[in-house]
């Protein structure tokens, strides 16, 4: 069925006319951020340095920045003398970004970048003073495992590592975990909504937050301290949206057992040990 022009439908401006509205222009809000052109560019270039708790992990373990499946590196590397490490691009959270969360030292550090030629902008950085310069970089190995990716496994040879990382293709990469995302437009289908699960390094994300934020209920009602490493286990990290495949900290807010218990569908955490056992200590009547 083909939609008539309402801007000459003559029942529609009798009818607007005789209420006395004026046409006036509309124009939908968008969906959430997205990237301007500019930006793509710049991804597909340069690369965009941002702090990484600005990027979305999926519950695949890849990143998301505003819409656009991305790659993480460090660009800024110092030498000192003639000696200088090139540092590895990553598909996604793995143990060595994970560590970095714990250490707090992703904040600046780290470039998002879509670029599938295998080579990255590099500051090398000597006495102050910025060289720059396009580098060939090798994929973090560990994300290759745990996305076992074309079955790569770090109990393979090294020769055989050694080849699976020199064979390894952006390209082919995001041919298979495409670039558009379906975070960003039209929200979702039944085929690509995300499934509701924590993402398999939820725990890791969840007690970085807990260190940044300094283990407290952040219910304005309670903010109880649960600090000392005997209380901590009774801080939850609750998903704000209810999707726990979303673990990004603006969706986290930190809640004790019993404000948590508190928040819709989760009165069964009233029935677990935890419970009984922070009433009982903190003497809060059951």
């Amino acid at each position: 069925m083909k939609l008539p022009d309402f801007l000459f439908d003559q029942d529609l401006n009798n009818l607007h006319a005789a209420m006395g509205a004026a046409l006036g222009d509309y124009t939908a809000a968008p969906l959430g951020p997205i990237l301007t052109p500019q930006e793509v560019e710049q991804l597909q270039t340069e690369g965009i340095e941002i702090p990484l708790d600005e990027v979305q992990v999926l519950n695949d373990g890849t990143y998301v920045y505003k819409g656009r499946r991305v790659i993480v590196y460090i660009r800024d590397v110092e030498e000192y003398g003639d000696r200088s490490n090139l540092p590895r691009f990553h598909l996604a959270m793995c143990s060595t970004l994970g560590k970095m969360i714990e250490q707090g030292r992703y904040k600046k550090r780290y470039v998002v970048a879509t670029r599938e030629d295998g080579k990255f902008k590099i500051h090398r950085i000597k006495d102050n003073n910025i060289r720059k310069s396009d580098e060939v970089l090798d994929v973090c190995q560990n994300r290759l495992e745990e996305l076992r990716y074309k079955g790569f496994s770090m109990q393979m040879g090294t020769d055989r590592r050694r080849t699976a990382v020199s064979g390894f293709s952006l390209g082919m990469f995001f041919d298979e975990f495409v670039k558009t995302c379906v975070w960003a437009a039209p929200r979702y289908d039944d085929v690509h909504a995300p499934a509701n699960v924590y993402s398999v390094h939820f725990h890791r994300i969840a007690r970085a937050i807990k260190e940044q934020r300094g283990y407290r209920c952040e219910n304005v009602t309670c903010g109880r301290n649960l600090s000392d490493p005997g209380n901590r286990k009774f801080l939850h990290a609750h998903h704000i949206d209810a999707d726990k495949s979303d673990s990004h900290p603006s969706n986290i807010k930190l809640l004790c057992i019993v404000c948590h218990s508190n928040q819709f569908q989760h009165s069964h955490l009233r029935e677990s040990p935890d419970y009984r056992e922070f009433c009982s200590r903190f003497r809060i009547r059951l």
